[in-house]
């Protein structure tokens, strides 16, 4: 699921766009695109196409599929209510015309107008619904550089980049010896914290339960992972890459994400707007202002860092971190990323809370607040 606010005209314009506002191009995959209705007024009968919210699921290959697909779309429809919906097909050798007959059926059935129906190959596309661009004939895709929508997008930092299988990749991780080494780290570290504590376990000011079941977190330790989290979250270019950092700071910054205070103010600094300064832990929002740098901007380059973090990760130790980047990712508007990052969560710890309730907001396709963000050139 992603949302946008850029304004298009004509499918073969709205096509070139996709890549740009999922960040890959699709493969194999269903693409919806919500609309505004057409402007008020206006002579001509066709939308003006702001676009409101782009959703991905895969092709479906069997039956079964096929009715999941179509009752998660209705789903979705039902809860949006466009006012227009554009339906694509991404598509190899198959021909995913009578997915899209059905999509747009469904689309009707509550309401919602059908803008287009597409097919989409490579370079080319097909438009399936009479009437419009020549039905019946593949045309090339206009080149991003004659789309002024995507150079809008551009300009603001919008790029494609890896492809969701890529990136499921990056997020899983593979590198088993190296995730073990990290467990091995953060077992060491959560030793260390545990013996600093005292026998009454008063170690600080906070009264949240600390990451070993402790009552408060000790002062000391909470710094650390404030300094941690400024060094995993350094985006500057003369800053070490997530992967050349020393595993004792990259444990430092994860043991503290099982204390759910801290977890939660993590992801309301990096991505603004979800949660008010008054809701979160005072003693960790001070150790935030004294080390990290406010988060304003509604860019990818934290996340990145958030997404190679996760595939340094052990399954036991990993549904903190995909919970944490999933929840970024869905508020900055990166849908493809949440998703991946929060499924691997429910497979390593399906009761793992933050993660059951991210995945109702996904799979409901309800948008992220607006957050005070400005824009990223």
């Amino acid at each position: 699921m992603t949302t946008t606010d850029i304004r298009v005209r004509g499918m073969a314009e709205l096509i070139a766009t996709v890549p740009l506002q999922l960040g890959y191009r699709p493969e194999r995959s269903l693409v919806l695109i919500f609309l505004e209705g057409p402007d008020e007024g206006s002579p001509s009968a066709r939308p003006a196409g702001r676009i409101r919210l782009i959703c991905r699921m895969d092709l479906p290959e069997d039956a079964g599929a096929f009715e999941e697909t179509l009752e998660a779309i209705h789903q979705i429809v039902w809860q949006h209510q466009p006012g227009l919906v554009g339906a694509l097909s991404y598509e190899a050798d198959e021909d995913a015309t009578a997915i899209l007959a059905a999509v747009a059926s469904t689309c009707v059935s509550l309401g919602s107008g059908v803008y287009q129906l597409a097919r989409v190959r490579s370079t080319r596309w097909l438009a399936l619904c009479p009437g419009q661009d020549d039905p019946g004939v593949w045309r090339e895709l206009p080149s991003t550089d004659r789309v002024p929508a995507a150079a809008e997008l551009i300009w603001h930092g919008a790029c494609t980049g890896p492809s969701r299988e890529e990136l499921t990749a990056v997020i899983r991780g593979g590198d088993a010896t190296g995730q073990a080494s990290l467990a091995e780290e953060i077992e060491a570290y959560l030793t260390r914290f545990a013996a600093a504590l005292p026998d009454d376990g008063s170690a600080g000011t906070g009264p949240r339960s600390g990451p070993a079941g402790k009552p408060q977190v000790a002062d000391r330790f909470l710094e650390r992972a404030a300094l941690a989290w400024r060094r995993l979250l350094d985006p500057t270019p003369e800053g070490p890459a997530v992967t050349d950092l020393p595993p004792a700071v990259v444990a430092q910054g994860l043991v503290f994400l099982w204390d759910r205070g801290f977890r939660d103010a993590l992801i309301a600094w990096v991505a603004p707007g979800q949660l008010g300064p008054g809701l979160l832990p005072p003693d960790v929002l001070a150790a935030f202002v004294r080390h990290l740098p406010v988060s304003r901007l509604r860019d990818r380059a934290r996340l990145d860092r958030l997404v190679t973090l996760c595939g340094l990760v052990r399954d036991d130790c990993a549904a903190p971190i995909l919970t944490v980047t999933g929840q970024v990712a869905w508020a900055i508007n990166q849908g493809t990323v949440a998703n991946i990052a929060i499924e691997r969560a429910r497979e390593v710890d399906p009761d793992y809370h933050l993660a059951v309730l991210t995945n109702d907001l996904l799979r409901a396709a309800i948008p992220p607040p607006p957050g005070p963000f400005v824009r990223g050139a």
